[in-house]
Order: structure tokens, then sequence, then C-alpha cells
């Protein structure tokens, strides 16, 4: 495996990691639930929905 596919591979795991570990948050705030009140919510939620489509844009260019 090339440098650059170690590094795009890295990437993907860490965007997933975003994704998978705020979920909570985005489910709460899209379901209009207090999380847990923290203004850092709305900074989570905004990095969870950057690393989805992040994820989607790798995936499209990756076929291309």
């Amino acid at each position: 495996m090339s440098n650059a596919e170690e590094v795009l591979k890295k990437i993907k795991e860490w965007l997933q990691e975003e994704v998978t570990d705020n979920q909570d948050v985005v489910d709460a705030k899209d379901n209009d639930e207090d999380y847990n009140g923290y203004p850092e919510d709305n900074i989570i939620y905004g990095r969870h929905e950057c690393a989805e489509c992040l994820l989607e844009n790798i995936k499209k260019w990756e076929d291309i």
C-alpha cells in the first residue's frame, strides 16, 4: 500500500469515528431533544455533518 493510500485509509477511519462517536448528539438534536445542553453540541453536530459529507464525497471520487 502506498503512502497516499495509507493516509487516505486513516482519514476515512477518522471520519467514520467522528460519525459514529457523535451519533447520539446528532440524533438528540434532530429529534429536538436536549442531549446535554452544552454549547459544544452544535460544534459536534457540525463535525458529524462534515464527516458524513466528506465520506460521501471520497466514495464518489474513488468511483470516478
